[in-house]
């Protein structure tokens, strides 16, 4: 309260015993504090932390742990996934995938909850997705969607991902894939 003053009736008003009870009580209360910091911890999600990131990832329907595809296996451009290495770059894929779970750090989990979020309302086009793809990576090279004209697209990138961000994009669910249109993945060298 601002001013606990208003709130003692005049004949109480000059106890300094009185006086100093409720004003200890006043600050021992006072809700302040406890909401600047909830809004920056967990309303706030430019500024959310840990369990705030968690109550937002449940909300857009995102996880904070990843499978992580750690490997790389013989294969062609054709395989449409990131991947795929040349002849004499990586074994031959035995049949099980090497996976492991990875839980994001709080930023890595802050822009998957962001793409996740603008893929939620997104309408599918090329401009809106262009925007997901600016969010997840930005800061790291060009990447964007390209429609080829035949009921399939290609999500292009200038930069080659990591693990993580390989697992976002393929597992993660947060790109969008409109109805009837298959997907592929390129890595084009920045130049």
């Amino acid at each position: 309260m601002q001013n606990v003053q208003q709130t003692i009736l005049s004949q109480y008003s000059s106890s300094p015993t009185i006086c100093s009870l409720i004003e200890g009580w006043n600050q021992a209360l006072d809700p302040a504090p406890l909401i600047d910091a909830w809004y920056a911890d967990v309303w706030d999600l430019d500024t959310a932390q840990g369990y705030g990131l968690d109550v937002w990832g449940r909300i857009v329907g995102v996880s904070r742990v990843l499978k992580i595809t750690s490997s790389k296996y013989f294969g062609f451009s054709e395989a449409n996934d990131l991947t795929e290495e040349g002849f004499n770059s990586a074994p031959f894929f035995a049949g099980n995938a090497a996976t492991d779970n990875y839980s994001l750090s709080d930023d890595g989990y802050r822009q998957l909850i962001k793409a996740k979020a603008l893929a939620n309302i997104t309408d599918g086009s090329v401009f809106s997705i262009n925007k997901i793809l600016t969010t997840l990576f930005a800061g790291q090279g060009d990447a964007y969607v390209q429609d080829n004209g035949n009921m399939s697209m290609t999500y292009v990138f200038n930069f080659v991902p990591t693990d993580v961000q390989v697992s976002i994009i393929e597992n993660s669910g947060v790109l969008p894939r409109p109805a009837g249109v298959a997907i592929s993945y390129s890595i084009k060298s920045a130049s």
